[in-house]
Formats: structure tokens, C-alpha cells, sequence
């Protein structure tokens, strides 16, 4: 039973999301920091199977500190010499293929895993929030009441998650969240939405071509003219709900093009075209608060190819639990008067989509021109950045207890907001009067 005395957070992740990996690494990260201040937090990990079922329970804490030690290793790795640097490869190679692998394929049984308590978020705050499906017989049979949680921390990357989906959940429970609210969160997942976004903030965006599934199926050699027509080659093709640089490629002709098309939406029922800018620098700024924002320093990503992909992102040697995944450099190689320039854009794209808690703003630099394009916004980063803000001079724990303060500030606003008005009561009350017929 959770302790009244503490603030009570479930930590949410995993989830259906060709991220779900991310999810569970950003999982472990903040589990490790919120352990570390149990003076002041409870945690209730909870785990979305890839099915989506909510699970709870020792099987779930276990997942998280196999994690945690594996990422303990990579740290002590990449610190050591080339011979204790293998011995320590081989050691965390064993305890994924040992101990990591088998408890995550038992946690994706669902409810017929070991060390488990199904449960679900009830969308009704009158019925309390959490509740355990361990005694549901049936659907219509009434659930036990879980001990409650004052707050939910979602972790989850992507579909299903950080797309507006939970953060709809938990403000229909009633219940306080960390990060961005519904409408921002969906925006922020659509890369053709929040590309218009930002071009009606008068920010600077790399053009670029929006295409559904259904145009491509109906009329192929249409969709590649215009294609062609307005953005010609190279281009970056990419889902436009999906993150990680999950589906992304770089299209140099007709063929590549109708390839990666096709790649990409097995990820996303519409895809992003754009021109690409050969020449660049990515960077990445991170932005936190709801009102007053503090944005961090600016970091420097280093990819293998012509974009910054998945396995720039997270190398197969990294996984899982890896203490620095993308490499990067921070503060990043560009001028300060550019550098400024960008935290600025960064506070203002965050603003353009009604951003709170916590974000990534995502940079490309025409390394000729040396002009800055706002990528997109991430609402939920991974590892929620928590590298770049420390470099950045704020520690995980100030970091992790600065989102719960600010989701409990949103929390607070919003029950300031009237959700009922006399208007409508008057309007049912002239229905009635209103004579059967007229």
C-alpha cells in the first residue's frame, strides 16, 4: 500500500509503439532518479504491453532494474580500457539474452504473465482512478479499486502514447500528468501538422509535401510528378506519426523515392516528403516549463549516413540501457550568436504548438547558408534529454521534480477553467417550453 505522506506517481511506458524499446530505456532512466528521491515519491511502475494491456507488479520492477544494470555496465565500459571494455560487453550481452529478453517476452503474456497485476485507468475520476482487473471475471463484473496515484508520469515515445492518446486518458480520470496536454501532443506527433504549425509562426521550415496511403495506392506516377515537380532530388522521406527517425531515408531517384514511400507508410497511413538540405547540422535544444521557459544549451547530433536514423540513434551494441546512445556534442559547433538564435526559435516553436512540461526542439542547419530550419518538436524526449539538460546545469532529480511541479501547476489551471455554463441550462429549459410540431 502506498504511503498518503509521499506523492504517489505511476510511471507509464511500453506501450503499442514502434518505440516501445525507447519507452522502456526512458522507463529505467527516470525509475533510477525517482528511487532516488523516495523521500518525497512513491513510484508504481506500469507496463503497455504491445497488445496494450496495463500491467503492474514485480515482473514490471524487475524489467526496470535488469535495465538499470545493464546500463550500469555500459557506463563502466565506455570508461575502460579495450579489455574491460569486451568483458563488460560480454557481461551485458548475457544479462539481456539471460535475463532482459525473457522478461520482457513473459510481460508481453499480458495477464498471463508471471509476477503481474493486470489493471486498467478508468476514465471516470468518481470511480478513483486506477483499478485492478486481478478478480474481473467479466466485462460487465465490477473491478477492484488499485491503490491510487496522485499523478501519472507517461514515458511512452510514439503511437499510442505520446500522441495525445494518454494525456486524453488522464484528463478524462481527472488525473494530473507530466508533459504536454492533448492537442499539442497530437500536433507534435504529426510532422504535417506541426510543419504548418510553425510556417504560420513564421518559422522557418524546410519545404516539403504531405501524401496519404490511399493517394499513393490510387494514383502512383501522380503522387511521384508532383513530387518531383515541386521538391526534385535529393529528398528525406519520412512517416509523419513516427518518431526515432523510425522509416526515414534519403530518395535520390524515382526508384529510391517509390521504395522508401512505401517503407514509410507501413508506419504511418501519411507520409512527410521534403527537400533535403545535403549540407547540415542537426541540433537539439531542450525546453522546459509551462509560462516561464528555460531552454538548455544547444547539442550537436553525429549520424553515420545522410540523416540522422534509428541506428544513429540507437546503435544494436547500445540496447538496451545504454548511458549515451546517439553520439553527440554539446554545447554544439556553431556560433553563439547562432546558438541564440536557435534557443530562441526553440521557446518559440514550443509556444506555436501549446507545449508544457517538457520538450526536444529538433534543428537543421544549412551548413553553407548557415540558416536554421525548426524540425520538429518532441513532447516527450527520449530519455527525456536528461543528459543535455545536465549539461545544461540542471540535475535528473531538480529535472524530475521540476515536471512534477509543472503538471501539477497545469493540473491546477485547468480546475480554475469552468466546464459548465448557465447558457446551456437555459437552452434546455427553452426546449421544454417549445410546443410538439412548431
Amino acid at each position: 500500500m502506498m504511503s498518503s505522506a509521499l506523492t504517489r506517481i505511476g510511471l507509464i511506458f511500453g506501450s503499442r509503439s514502434v518505440e516501445r524499446e525507447v519507452s522502456i530505456m526512458t522507463a529505467g532512466k527516470v525509475y533510477e532518479v525517482l528511487l532516488s528521491l523516495q523521500d518525497r515519491f512513491e513510484t508504481l511502475p506500469i507496463f503497455l504491453t504491445g497488445e496494450g494491456t496495463w500491467l503492474t507488479g514485480e515482473a514490471v520492477r524487475d524489467l526496470l532494474t535488469i535495465d538499470a544494470e545493464i546500463r550500469r555496465l555500459a557506463e563502466r565500459g565506455a570508461a575502460a580500457g579495450p579489455d574491460e571494455r569486451a568483458r563488460l560487453d560480454a557481461e551485458k550481452l548475457r544479462l539481456n539474452r539471460e535475463r532482459y529478453a525473457p522478461q520482457l517476452e513473459n510481460l508481453d503474456r499480458g495477464q498471463n504473465a508471471t509476477g503481474v497485476e493486470p489493471l486498467f485507468l478508468a476514465p471516470d475520476p468518481s470511480v478513483g482512478g486506477l483499478m485492478s482487473q486481478q478478480e474481473r471475471k467479466g466485462w460487465l463484473r465490477k473491478a477492484a479499486q488499485h491503490p491510487t496515484i496522485d499523478l501519472a508520469f507517461p514515458v511512452i515515445h510514439g503511437t499510442h502514447g505520446e500522441d495525445g492518446t494518454i494525456q486524453g486518458l488522464c484528463e478524462l480520470a481527472d488525473l494530473p500528468y507530466v508533459g504536454t496536454g492533448v492537442a499539442a501532443s497530437a500536433v507534435g506527433m504529426d510532422k504535417i501538422i506541426s510543419k504548418l504549425v510553425f510556417q504560420g509562426a513564421g518559422l522557418p521550415v524546410v519545404e516539403g509535401v504531405g501524401v496519404t496511403r490511399r493517394e499513393l495506392l490510387e494514383d502512383e506516377a501522380a503522387v511521384v510528378r508532383t513530387l518531383e515537380g515541386r521538391l526534385g532530388y535529393p529528398v528525406v522521406v519520412k512517416p509523419a506519426v513516427a518518431g526515432s527517425s523510425v522509416g526515414i531515408g534519403v530518395a535520390h531517384d524515382t526508384t529510391e523515392l517509390l521504395n522508401l514511400t512505401k517503407r514509410a507508410m507501413r508506419f504511418s497511413r501519411r507520409i512527410l516528403v521534403e527537400r533535403a538540405v545535403q549540407q547540415r547540422i542537426e541540433v537539439q535544444c531542450g525546453v522546459l516549463g509551462n509560462h516561464a521557459l528555460t531552454v538548455s544549451a544547444c547539442e550537436e547530433l553525429i549520424g553515420s549516413g545522410e540523416v540522422v536514423a534509428y541506428r544513429d540513434k540507437y546503435p544494436e551494441d547500445k540496447k538496451p540501457g545504454s548511458a549515451d546512445l546517439a553520439p553527440s556534442i554539446i554545447p554544439a559547433r556553431i556560433p553563439q550568436t547562432l546558438s541564440d538564435e536557435i534557443r530562441s526559435m526553440a521557446a518559440a516553436a514550443f509556444r506555436s504548438i501549446d507545449a508544457r512540461g517538457i520538450s526536444r526542439v529538433d534543428f537543421l542547419i544549412d551548413s553553407v547558408t548557415m540558416k536554421p530550419y525548426v524540425n520538429e518538436v518532441n513532447t516527450m524526449p527520449g530519455s527525456l534529454s536528461l543528459t543535455l539538460w545536465e549539461q545544461s546545469g540542471v540535475k535528473p532529480a531538480e529535472l524530475i521534480v521540476r515536471l512534477v511541479e509543472l503538471a501539477l501547476e497545469a493540473h491546477r489551471d485547468k480546475r480554475s477553467t469552468q466546464f459548465t455554463s448557465t447558457e446551456g441550462k437555459a437552452l434546455v429549459d427553452r426546449r421544454h417550453l417549445v410546443t410538439p410540431g412548431k
